[in-house]
């Protein structure tokens, strides 16, 4: 199943500049980040511990902020990586933690693996801690290979995905 989508992905690769564009055009994507989600990163890895912390949605984004708070203080954690999927999760976020220095937030790239290799290339996260409802199997492989530790809070999988 997985070789399906994989190749699903590679395919989906080709199109991926287009419909990200028409996405962009019906507003569903944010209008100068929306290449985000295709791996362009504008900001530095720097040195020292990334915990890399994903939240597709809202509530996910929401229930996610005590956690957020706590790194903030956190001494040894030098950088937060906040990925979201959705402009509205992404709008929360930043209303949310205006003051906060560590956080950077990214869109999620489109889990097609020379978008996910280009993505954890650049931030090589120390720590993964997923929000989500959503699997995306090629950025958890990928994890996995590089022996990053992963957490999945709040995740739930019908038995239709599990197989």
């Amino acid at each position: 199943m997985y070789f399906w989508y994989k190749l699903l992905t590679y395919l989906f690769y080709i199109i991926s500049p287009i419909y990200i564009f028409l996405r962009k055009i019906k507003k569903k994507e944010h209008p100068i980040r929306f290449k985000e989600k295709m791996s362009d990163i504008k900001f530095p890895r720097e040195e020292g511990f990334l915990v890399w912390v994903h939240a597709a949605s809202v509530g996910e984004t929401i229930s996610v902020l005590p956690l957020l708070e706590y790194f903030e203080n956190e001494k040894k954690i030098k950088k937060i990586l906040f990925t979201t999927v959705t402009l509205s999760s992404e709008e929360v976020l930043r209303k949310k933690i205006g003051n906060y220095k560590k956080v950077i937030h990214q869109f999620l790239p489109f889990d097609v693996p020379k978008f996910v290799n280009k993505f954890l290339n650049h931030w090589s996260p120390n720590l993964c801690i997923f929000v989500d409802s959503e699997i995306w199997p090629n950025l958890i492989l990928n994890i996995k290979k590089r022996k990053i530790p992963l957490l999945l809070l709040n995740g739930r999988i019908t038995k239709k995905s599990f197989q």
